[in-house]
């Protein structure tokens, strides 16, 4: 058992330095611009369908070109 326990210590320590050397990447991300966050192109790479219903009765369009204020979208998959 102790050699066991040895193994997991060693493993362990290894992981911790790795991740120090390492750390999680966060500063790789980079800002979206407006225009793909309007695109619907950009949701569908996200496996999203998404639609605009901010007409004046809740009509949704597909497609948009400003803000939509009521923007609804659902796995692609469940359209």
């Amino acid at each position: 058992m102790p050699k066991v326990l040895a193994a997991f210590v060693f493993l362990l320590i290894i992981v911790a330095m790795s991740h120090d050397q390492h750390p999680a990447g966060g500063g790789e991300a980079r800002a979206l611009s407006l225009k793909q966050v309007n695109s619907t192109n950009f949701f569908a790479t996200l496996g999203l369908e998404c639609k605009c219903c901010d007409g004046d009765e809740g009509e949704c369009r597909s497609s948009w070109q400003l803000s939509c204020s009521n923007l609804q979208c659902k796995p692609w998959k469940s359209y």
